[in-house]
């Protein structure tokens, strides 16, 4: 079977992942490669693979979101899409500071390893490649360090073995990234409760949330509604935005991001308000209806 297979594994799975992780309206972006055969052969010499341990990242993604709190949100997206073999998720220590892994493998779906294997069949070079794909998690801040650190640390470990101060410096530099992702998302949460003190509720729902809205403006009727009504606003609010994204990713709702869409929701799962619900279009409020079990 030709190379095109690879290629076509890589895309199924590249396709899905894309779509669901545009379908929460999260800031990402999302990367995917095939490993090529000098790379196979680097990797198969460097790490002594066998029958019973097997290469698992012939095909890699890798996910980058804009803030840091986005992904634990990713990593459940990537759970519930594939399922999973491992999980590597560090969490940060208080007295130890390290760079943190995050990454994930994962079984090629039934389809495609049938695809894998018939493609197997017909090489020799690929017995100690597993039908599995390696997806890793990164925040923009820390994706540039990730790559240098790879390239220039990890697949050359002798040239930093008498190299203590520089690698503890290296390391500095991720620690600095880490501290300005806290920082961003701080950053951000100021800036949403200074648009809510000031009453411009469509800047306060795009800093609040931060997802990838349209370029469609909250509707006036509920720019007055809140006016008015300012406890209903301070309920959006305080909303948890994890919870908020969780819920509609649970969903089967398919629908572009806008202001007016996102304050029907919330409103349908959290707030229950009477003039925004009467206020909500009937198609939307359908679509509700059949995609949430409340």
């Amino acid at each position: 079977m030709p190379e095109y297979s690879l290629e076509l594994i890589e895309r199924g799975i590249r396709e899905s992942l894309l779509n669901e992780l545009s379908r929460s309206g999260l800031l990402f972006r999302l990367f995917a490669r095939i490993k090529d055969t000098q790379s196979i052969e680097e990797k198969l010499i460097r790490k002594d693979y066998s029958e019973e341990k097997k290469m698992q990242d012939l095909i890699g993604l890798r996910i980058t979101t804009y803030f840091n709190d986005d992904l634990k949100i990713v990593v459940d997206i990537c759970k519930k899409l594939f399922g999973h073999i491992e999980l590597i998720y560090d969490e940060p220590e208080v007295d130890i500071f390290r760079p943190l892994r995050k990454n994930m493998i994962c079984k090629f779906p039934p389809e495609l390893s049938q695809i894998f294997e018939e493609f197997k069949s017909t090489r020799g070079d690929y017995d100690f490649v597993d039908n599995t794909f390696e997806i890793q998690f990164r925040t923009t801040l820390s994706e540039g360090w990730h790559e240098v650190d790879h390239l220039m640390r990890y697949k050359c470990k002798d040239d930093w073995a008498t190299l203590n101060d520089e690698s503890r410096m290296l390391n500095g530099i991720y620690a600095t990234l880490e501290t300005n992702d806290q920082a961003l998302k701080a950053l951000f949460d100021d800036i949403a409760y200074q648009h809510y003190n000031s009453k411009r509720w469509q800047a306060m729902l795009r800093n609040q949330f931060r997802l990838r809205f349209t370029m469609d403006s909250l509707d006036n009727k509920l720019i007055l509604y809140f006016n008015e009504n300012p406890e209903v606003i301070k309920k959006i609010f305080k909303l948890n935005r994890k919870e908020v994204i969780e819920a509609y990713l649970s969903s089967n709702l398919k629908l572009p991001i806008t202001f007016n869409g996102l304050t029907y929701f919330v409103n349908y799962y959290f707030i229950n308000d009477k003039y925004i619900e009467q206020n909500t279009p009937e198609l939307f409020l359908e679509e509700l209806n059949l995609s949430i079990n409340k």
